[in-house]
């Protein structure tokens, strides 16, 4: 799991709060160990109590504010307990939807990967096989994605004159792809590298927020971006993926395009976590250089090529 720091005194209250609602933790005279978890749009933290011979450790996830306004947390649940159904999540012990809280089990000894750690061949290969195992599960995740709404829900809630001029340059690639590669499947969303964690030689993901039906290629898009991956790092994901019999060179030009947009599904989920105080983060860190990557991709002469090899 991600380093723990310590708390402050409002977190701490509204922990121990909602601590003393969850029915499923039986009551016990040991005391709360309380430490924060790094986090972006929610409030995560691990909780423990008793001594070595009978501790418990949990991971308590506090929504974000504002977060109602584009998340289905009934959704969350109901993806979470699948994934973790089949392994590829930890145990989801209780959630409530009204209030956005959820307690998963803790995984001893879990450590998340980082954008290095996620290219190293064993965590590479067992991140790709983790999303191509979802997908190829027969899970029916409640909710579904769609690329274009989603930008247009963000930026519902936050915007600026540059993003609302992106989505309408992105709007010329709509057609190659809304129609999608395929039916969709259960998709993670978010596979950023610290939503990927290791123990004793097994992985899982975390944080199924966004969770939902979508197209696959969301998700490598995602864990492209997210991974920092080189064009060869790209060509080895999709290989692994697909296998090496596909039209490799199509799905290469499919990554891409599908890579530009959520670039920009990305920076209008920052314009809305700095509108609603979700961090101390500014426009420079969250939405700008992904801005300026969207527009440069939008321009560049090749992008006819690449909507020609996608379709």
């Amino acid at each position: 799991m991600p380093m723990p720091s310590q708390i402050n005194a409002r977190d701490e209250g509204e922990v121990r709060d909602a601590l003393e609602r969850i029915a499923v933790l039986a009551r016990s005279p040991s005391p709360w160990r309380i430490l924060r978890l790094p986090s972006l749009t929610n409030r995560s933290f691990l909780v423990e109590r008793g001594d070595a011979a009978g501790a418990e450790a949990y991971v308590l996830r506090l929504p974000g504010r504002g977060t109602e306004q584009y998340i289905d947390r009934a959704a969350e649940a109901a993806n979470a307990r699948a994934a973790a159904g089949i392994g590829l999540a930890p145990p989801i012990l209780y959630a409530d939807p009204a209030s956005g809280v959820m307690l998963s089990r803790y995984i001893e000894g879990a450590v998340p990967l980082s954008p290095e750690r996620l290219r190293e061949g064993d965590h590479f290969a067992a991140a790709v096989a983790l999303l191509r195992r979802l997908h190829g599960s027969s899970l029916a995740f409640a909710g579904e994605m769609r690329l274009y709404p989603k930008i247009d829900q963000y930026l519902a809630v936050a915007s600026t004159p540059a993003l609302r001029e992106l989505r309408r340059a992105g709007e010329a690639l709509r057609p190659v792809i809304e129609p999608g590669w395929g039916p969709p499947r259960p998709c993670h969303i978010d596979p950023a590298p610290h939503n990927f964690i290791a123990a004793a030689g097994r992985h899982f993901l975390l944080d199924w927020e966004y969770s939902a039906m979508c197209d696959p290629i969301w998700d490598l898009a995602g864990l492209s971006i997210e991974g920092h991956f080189d064009p060869a790092q790209d060509a080895a994901m999709l290989a692994r993926y697909f296998g090496a019999t596909a039209d490799l060179p199509a799905w290469g030009s499919r990554l891409h395009l599908y890579r530009i947009m959520l670039r920009l599904v990305a920076a209008a989920w920052g314009a809305v976590q700095i509108a609603e105080g979700n961090g101390s983060w500014t426009a420079a860190e969250l939405v700008d250089p992904l801005v300026a990557l969207t527009s440069a991709d939008l321009g560049d002469p090749a992008l006819g090529r690449h909507l020609a090899a996608a379709a």
